[in-house]
Formats: structure tokens, C-alpha cells, sequence
């Protein structure tokens, strides 16, 4: 049997494994006073573990065909990997790196919106989801241009706010897939399912950034 048939006992448990790993790491993070070598600790775990369950499940689409799954999984990549290089230099390889996270969440824009026309001929409200998602990952891309095109002064007064929000949206992209997933036997609604869990990236996002903005008023 194929170690990588998303079946199989041993891959589906790497896999969850991996994926539960990543959230608690997040969970860590988030507690932890920002900046702290516990606090990045905690960081690196998730994304470590968040991109391997992502290229794991990209891996388990050649198999079993999901295009939601495979955009969020590739939508991950992408915000996993232009958060650790927000606090980084603009160094060729940084520059490249971007590129490249960009490239991947451009590549799931138009995955999304295929799947999009895919769906409008079967009626009913599939085409929703798919939208949805476009319409953030679009954001998202939008958002990565204009990043790489700004100054070095320009890009140091939002490498904080970029890491917290990329940061934020993993966490809430790796909460999404096992609550979606497992949503009929949890009984949550599908709509619940699917919405509720991307309300944790500006739920965070704008109580992190509130306190961080508040921190720098009263040091200054």
C-alpha cells in the first residue's frame, strides 16, 4: 500500500499529528511574552509543523483529489513562509523567497476562481466557498506586492504588523481544515465549519496589535 494514500493508518496519523503539533505550537506562541526565545521556540514548531502537514496534504491530493484542501494547504505555505521572512533582511535570498510565497498565493487566486466557475454550473450555492477564499487570498497578494515593492524604510515599519498577521492567518488556516473535516462528527454546522474558524486571524490580529501600539505609546 502507498505510504502516502491519504488512508493509510501511519501517513493520516503523521499527518494529524503534525497538524495538532502545529496548533498547540501556535497556542504556545501566543501566550508567551512576544520576543522571547520561548516565544520564537513556539513559532518555529508551528510553522515547522504547519508546513509539513500542508506539503503532506498536497501530497495526499494525488490520491484522493480535494481542490479546497490543496488550496488551503498551498495558501498555508505561502503565509507560513512570507511570516518568517518579514523579520528578515532584503537579502537576495529573502527577495527570492518572496517571490516565491507570492507566486504561490497568485497560483491559489486562480485555483480559487476556477473553482469557482467550475461550480456555477451545478447550481446552488457551491461557488460561495471558493469566492470567499479568492477574495482573501486576492488580499493577501495584493497585500505581498505592494511589501516587496516598498523601500528598506518602508518595509521595517511593517515587519512586526506583516509577521502577526500572516502568523494569525496560519493558526486560523490550521484550525479551519480539522474543524471542517471533522464537522459531522463534532455536529457543527457546515457554514459554522467553515466561516467560523477565519474569524480567529482578526480576532488576534487586532487585539496583538492594539497591545503592541499601546506598549510602544507608554515606553515613549
Amino acid at each position: 500500500m502507498n505510504i502516502w494514500d491519504p488512508f493509510h493508518p501511519v501517513a493520516y496519523f503523521l499527518h494529524a499529528a503534525l497538524g495538532f503539533a502545529g496548533i498547540f505550537g501556535a497556542l504556545f506562541a501566543l501566550a508567551l511574552v512576544k520576543g522571547s526565545a520561548s516565544h520564537i521556540l513556539a513559532g518555529r514548531i508551528f510553522a515547522f509543523a504547519a508546513a509539513v502537514a500542508a506539503t503532506t496534504a498536497i501530497v495526499f491530493s494525488f490520491t484522493t483529489f480535494a481542490p479546497m484542501a490543496l488550496a488551503s494547504a498551498v495558501m498555508l505555505l505561502s503565509v507560513v513562509g512570507s511570516a518568517i521572512m518579514a523579520h528578515r533582511s532584503k537579502s537576495p535570498a529573502v527577495a527570492a523567497g518572496e517571490l516565491v510565497t507570492t507566486l504561490m498565493m497568485a497560483f491559489v487566486v486562480l485555483w480559487l476562481l476556477y473553482g469557482v466557475f467550475v461550480s456555477l454550473p451545478q447550481g446552488g450555492f457551491l461557488w460561495i466557498p471558493p469566492l470567499f477564499l479568492a477574495c482573501v487570498s486576492a488580499a493577501l497578494l495584493i497585500n505581498d506586492v505592494r511589501f516587496m515593492r516598498l523601500a528598506e524604510t518602508g518595509r521595517e515599519s511593517r515587519r512586526l504588523p506583516r509577521h502577526l498577521s500572516r502568523m494569525a492567518f496560519a493558526f486560523a488556516i490550521a484550525l479551519h481544515e480539522p474543524i471542517v473535516v471533522f464537522s459531522d462528527d463534532l455536529n457543527i454546522h457546515p457554514i459554522v465549519a467553515f466561516y467560523g474558524p477565519l474569524i480567529v486571524w482578526p480576532a488576534i490580529f487586532f487585539f496583538f496589535n492594539f497591545r503592541i501600539k499601546n506598549k510602544s505609546l507608554t515606553l515613549g
